[in-house]
């Protein structure tokens, strides 16, 4: 369970979000979408920096808060006096209100930790051969770029990938003195070329699927192995709270003791066979891992059709959605689209999950079921004017893409009054 309340802030009125593991949002240019992504974001990295330290004081107030979304974001001017967020999950409650910040942390579930990958509408900046070298202020710009410079290494020479099925190959050469990001076609032979070089669909599109690759896949193996200093003084507070609440907290208390003592005893009963005690610490040992290992990726992908044509658009979606499920790790994905071809793509595969309950194997044939969604585990909404308004069929569970290209039908309407008067006169 995930809800998202906001009120009052940049744009948005008045919205209230039933957050699903796929969440699509659409509507017109500054509607207030990437207001949404953008609040999500922040929300989800204070859930887990709350629930990985287990210190709800994480953000200590409303002023951080909001210095926070206004700095990471360039959200300045957003909030005012009458701005509301909620952001409530099965683990943490968050609440701003009034100025002042309150955080919960709920206790009777543990958090699975996650990885949060925010790739921005301003994706093709890691073209810029002047971003080597240069000192990028704590955005949700840098952080993309951090992720991003993370990812391309692990597609070096020798392990170069497609690039959906454009016809080219991808590869990061670290040899290379400034453009070090490569193309090639897939035969290998007919052309070589950076991508500061390529075009404005392949700039979009090839950070995009790189860190769908990486950040579903590969991630998985690499963590651990990069962890940082920071990292580790983290992992060792965590490793004293957990034992606090899920050891030390439970022993009698014995006068004169200390806690080294009390935990070297517990380590001597667990030994000696006590059930009770190596229960303790089971749950112990599931919580950190839970708290410290990702389980799986968020990511929130701001208009993901960005310089592409309909028919690569559809192959973007098939390739997002396969990769999220078909993985042992439930990923997920919140997109701001203005493209009805993305939601008519997205409707196909939640059309295969439910003709497939009856007849799988022949929708196998037409569409692997690695690319199927379950239309209960898909939100679909429209922000317009402040407020969102659900875009989900109620009957059919499907996405009303004409929601998103309504202005078809005053195009259509145009041109045929238009052919009327060629065909009829002004007389007619």
């Amino acid at each position: 369970m995930r809800r998202l309340l906001i009120k009052n802030v940049g744009p948005i009125r008045d919205v209230d979000l039933e957050l699903k593991r796929f969440n699509i949002l659409i509507g017109p240019q500054s509607s207030g979408k990437s207001t949404i992504a953008k609040i999500l974001s922040t929300c989800s990295w204070i859930e887990k920096e709350t629930a990985t330290t287990q210190n709800v004081h994480a953000i200590p107030d409303g002023e951080s808060f909001t210095a926070l979304v206004e700095s990471f974001h360039k959200m300045a001017g957003y909030f005012n006096d009458g701005s509301e967020v909620l952001y409530d999950t099965d683990y943490v409650c968050l609440h701003y209100l009034n100025g002042a910040l309150d955080v919960v942390l709920k206790e009777d579930n543990v958090y699975k930790r996650k990885k949060v990958c925010y790739i921005p509408a301003e994706r093709n900046m890691v073209t810029l051969p002047e971003l080597q070298g240069y000192e990028f202020k704590a955005t949700n710009l840098r952080s993309f770029l951090f992720d991003w410079f993370a990812a391309r290494e692990f597609f070096g020479p020798d392990n170069k990938t497609n690039i959906l099925d454009l016809g080219v190959k991808y590869f990061f050469d670290g040899k290379e003195p400034v453009e070090k990001d490569r193309l090639e076609h897939s035969n290998g032979e007919s052309y070589g070329i950076s991508l500061p070089n390529a075009s404005s669909g392949l700039q979009s599109v090839v950070p995009l699927v790189i860190m769908l690759q990486y950040y579903l896949g590969q991630y998985y193996n690499d963590y651990g192995a990069k962890l940082s200093f920071v990292d580790g003084e983290k992992k060792h507070r965590l490793q004293l709270a957990l034992m606090g609440k899920y050891v030390t907290s439970r022993i009698p208390e014995d006068a004169g003791v200390d806690k080294k003592t009390l935990v070297q005893n517990f380590l001597r009963e667990v030994y000696d066979g006590n059930e009770e005690y190596s229960s303790w610490l089971k749950e112990f040992e599931s919580a950190y891992k839970s708290l410290t290992i990702p389980q799986y990726t968020d990511l929130i992908i701001e208009e993901p059709e960005q310089n592409l044509f309909p028919a690569t658009q559809k192959v973007l979606v098939e390739k997002l959605v396969g990769a999220c499920c078909d993985s042992e790790h439930e990923h997920g994905f919140t997109l701001t689209t203005h493209s009805p071809y993305i939601l008519a793509s997205l409707n196909n595969l939640i059309y295969a999950y439910q003709v497939g309950q009856k007849h799988k194997g022949q929708v196998i044939g037409i569409l692997p079921e690695k690319y199927w969604i379950d239309p209960e585990s898909i939100s679909a909404l429209m922000v317009k004017d402040g407020v969102v308004e659900n875009i989900v069929d109620a009957d059919l569970m499907h996405i009303m893409a004409e929601k998103i290209d309504s202005v078809s039908t005053c195009i259509n309407e145009e041109f045929d009054s238009l052919m009327d008067i060629d065909m009829y006169g002004t007389d007619r």
